[in-house]
């Protein structure tokens, strides 16, 4: 169908296609929308050529659709395909294809970067959930180049992510763009103590940052400061 509907020469088809899926875009192998005519298995695999037609769809409506990429891998070409139109949607994406997605943000030409990461945090609604993800440090490097042109982002959450002190490090110029910061179960140790407190005693936006499960020996002072919950 959004194959069919993307080829189509009829201008309200696309928007005919939407209005009867409630503007949801669902391409999770549980999807209700047929995207090929070929047989689905337990993981839907979307191809660049898949991505084309979806983002052609998009484009000719006017009204927001919520696109879910659930249980579905895409290939990194066909989500450099997707970023043109997300700033029309409202994204419900996987933990991986969210991850991917932060990867390629980073591009030659700094207006696209720019433009990328605003559609990106814009579809997200002002929640960013990388949990039980592997950040390293390219990845890391991208987050906070999106943190950087975020703006009301109310949510970040970073906890099962294997972050060390020095990936910590990367990213904390711009941890101040999250009002709740979750960096529970990760690796960060008593060296990121004095990074920790001031970057709450700077950022007074900063309501809550959550640290259980780390290996901080000394939580005195952090335990002292409200902001923080610690064990």
């Amino acid at each position: 169908m959004v194959h069919h509907c993307a080829a189509s020469a009829q201008q309200g088809a696309a928007e005919a296609l939407l209005r009867t899926v409630q503007h949801r875009l669902d391409l999770s192998c549980s999807s209700c929308v047929e995207l090929s005519e070929e047989d689905q298995s337990d993981t839907l695999h979307l191809t660049a050529g898949d991505c084309r037609a979806v983002s052609t769809v998009l484009r000719r409506c006017r009204q927001e659709t919520q696109l879910i990429l659930q249980d579905c891998e895409v290939q990194d070409s066909g989500l450099d395909l997707l970023f043109p139109v997300l700033h029309t949607v409202i994204l419900r994406a996987s933990k991986a294809v969210l991850l991917q997605l932060v990867s390629l943000v980073p591009v030659n030409n700094e207006r696209d970067t720019v433009g990328r990461a605003v559609s990106l945090c814009r579809a997200l609604e002002g929640e960013l959930d990388l949990s039980h993800s592997t950040l390293d440090q390219r990845a890391c490097a991208s987050l906070a180049l999106i943190l950087d042109f975020s703006e009301g982002l109310t949510e970040l959450d970073l906890s099962h992510c294997q972050l060390t002190d020095q990936l910590l490090l990367t990213l904390s110029a711009q941890l101040h763009k999250a009002q709740v910061l979750d960096l529970s179960h990760n690796n960060l140790t008593d060296a990121s103590t004095d990074l920790l407190l001031q970057l709450v005693s700077i950022n007074p936006s900063i309501h809550t940052v959550l640290l259980f499960g780390n290996t901080i020996v000394d939580s005195t002072f952090l335990k002292r400061n409200k902001t923080f919950e610690i064990w």
